[in-house]
């Protein structure tokens, strides 16, 4: 029991010291990337001319006084008429002057005349279709406007039409064909009155965020209050900004949502990429589910075709949820940065996006940035915050939030009448975000089916890029789906196994002499002794020869005695030191 916790201990060790060297690198790479963008901002912000690159300029770099001094005069000093073009030599138009204004405004600059330009620019004609509403519970009759209507028990209205009102919808609403009139209702019994929107052409419904309640007797007024922005027509990507621009403000911005939410799915407005941008002023779940499932292999964002714009888009609209796709687009954007450190025009504005410092104030006589959530409040969109309850002077890091004095109650996805699906079930519809999950189904839970794609069945894997080692299969990729790629191991290179058999016999082989060197010589030395004595004692044999002829003996003649010295050969000289050094060995 106690080796086991030894090993949990020594694993959740190793987890922490891991995570913390990641988390280093990628702090690492972060300060490199704004250490890339300071050098190339150091003389005047750039010098660059465009009012969309300042902006994000000084967004990301307004924790340096140099640089954000620099940003802010070029900005302010490229201001024409209290308003911005694209760049220097163009005219004034609403989406660089609206980006200039929220860039200002941040960074704790006044921008009163920016923003009245931008209200000047508003367009009551958005091309909407407008109705009204009224609904009792049994039947009723209403007086609008001085002229008496019935709401029958079916909900359908009878009587003649008010002015600037016509029967619609077969008689169950009033479209309204006069925007500028205030419309006043009244009923016996108590009553509910709202208004519904539509694009011309479309059978999508839309409600307006504000329904009144009245009681018998009482009173309700509507009114047509739906704006967009343009120079002449209405500006859709210029409108997306320019609401931001003025929900950082304070502004209620309301009146401008209608117009944002009916055009959103126009073909040609999907590629400014409208749900990141409703999503942060209304917070509403449907633009949730819209961001999350437009990212692309877990990765990044590429609506408009400019995929690091986008990805820094939908970063910044997320970056409270939690969500573990920000943590993913994060991480691909470390994973394609530059040596430099950079990532081409894009830098100020990912790093604003994904690791915004806080900013610092440009002088001393300027106020101070007042951190919302230091003071207790919270940071929250403004449509999520009630007038009453807006505080100004307080600083929130996000492009629309505002500080709010009462905490916005988000549900919990049992409120949202959601389920939570396990991981190996999925969603049949869009998931939402919820106080206790960011993946809570508002549809049911299905079982995952496991299909076999072709690239499977040949034994291959699909994957959304292959490894170094894997090669693609092209002739399988399109059966693993939308980016993805069938991936095989590359083929490993024929090896001749019995020369490596032989190579490795031989390094043992030389590993052993080594090791047994001594006793191999005495093995050679005995070998080469016992040859040298066996040719020394071999008897020589002689060709025969013919016997001699007798002799005659003389009788010997005596001879003095004479000493020999009996001289040893060399070879048994050499034989005696060897057996000698082997005496020597064997001791």
């Amino acid at each position: 029991m106690k080796e086991k916790r030894v090993y949990i201990f020594l694993f959740l060790i190793s987890f922490f010291l891991l995570a913390s060297i990641v988390n280093a690198q990628k702090t690492d790479e972060v300060e490199k990337a704004y250490s890339c963008l300071k050098n190339r901002l150091s003389n005047n912000c750039g010098n660059v001319q465009s009012t969309e690159q300042i902006s994000f300029n000084l967004l990301a770099m307004s924790y340096d006084s140099k640089i954000k001094s620099d940003c802010s005069n070029l900005l302010k000093n490229n201001k024409k008429n209290n308003c911005w073009s694209e760049a220097t030599s163009s005219s004034c138009s609403i989406k660089p002057t609206a980006i200039a204004t929220l860039a200002l405004k941040i960074t704790n600059e006044n921008v009163d005349d920016s923003i009245n330009w931008l209200l000047e620019k508003r367009k009551t004609r958005t091309g909407l279709s407008w109705y009204l509403e009224i609904d009792t519970n049994n039947q009723s009759q209403c007086n609008i406007n001085g002229r008496k209507v019935t709401i029958l028990e079916n909900k359908k209205i009878s009587g003649q039409d008010p002015s600037g009102l016509v029967k619609s919808n077969n008689n169950y609403w009033f479209e309204i064909t006069n925007l500028e009139k205030n419309y006043t209702i009244s009923c016996d019994r108590d009553f509910v009155t709202t208004l519904l929107y539509k694009k011309p052409g479309s059978n999508v419904l839309y409600v307006s965020s504000e329904t009144h309640f009245a009681s018998a007797y009482e009173s309700t007024t509507e009114q047509v209050n739906s704006y967009c922005f343009g120079l002449t027509d209405c500006d859709y990507e210029g409108s997306l900004w320019a609401t931001l621009a003025l929900a950082k403000s304070g502004y209620d911005i309301s009146p401008y949502l209608p117009y944002l939410t009916a055009f959103s799915d126009d073909a040609i407005n999907k590629k400014y990429f409208p749900s990141a941008f409703l999503y942060m002023l209304t917070e509403l779940d449907d633009y949730y589910s819209d961001i999350v499932l437009q990212q692309q292999q877990n990765k990044y964002w590429d609506v408009s075709k400019r995929k690091l714009y986008d990805t820094s888009l939908a970063i910044l609209s997320l970056k409270k949820t939690n969500a573990a796709e920000v943590d993913n687009a994060k991480d691909y954007l470390l994973s394609i940065q530059e040596a430099s450190g950079c990532w081409s025009d894009n830098t100020a504005l990912i790093l604003y996006s994904a690791w915004p410092k806080e900013a610092v104030s440009q002088t001393p006589s300027q106020q101070q940035n007042i951190n919302c959530e230091n003071f207790g409040y919270y940071c929250t969109a403004s449509t999520q915050c009630k007038l009453e309850d807006r505080l100004e002077n307080f600083y929130c890091p996000g492009l629309s939030e505002i500080c709010c004095r009462t905490q916005p109650r988000e549900e919990s996805c049992a409120e949202k009448n959601g389920i939570i699906c396990k991981s190996d079930e999925r969603c049949s519809e869009a998931e939402v975000r919820a106080s206790d999950t960011n993946y809570c189904c508002l549809g049911s839970c299905q079982q995952i089916q496991q299909q076999i794609s072709e690239c499977e069945k040949a034994g291959y894997s699909c994957r959304s890029d292959c490894d170094t080692n894997e090669e693609e299969k092209a002739t399988y990729s399109n059966s693993c789906g939308i980016g993805k790629k069938c991936c095989s191991p590359k083929p490993e290179s024929k090896m001749n196994w019995l020369l490596i058999i032989i190579l490795a016999i031989l390094i043992l082989l030389l590993i052993l002499a080594i090791i047994f060197r001594n006793r191999l010589r005495l093995f050679l030395f005995k070998s080469k002794t016992k040859m040298s004595y066996e040719r020394s004692t071999q008897p020589l044999i002689r060709p025969p020869i013919s016997p001699l002829p007798p002799r005659t003996f003389l009788p010997p003649r005596p001879q003095p005695y004479t000493k020999t010295n009996i001289k040893k050969s060399l070879r048994d000289k050499d034989f005696e030191e060897t057996m000698k050094k082997l005496r020597e060995m064997s001791k």
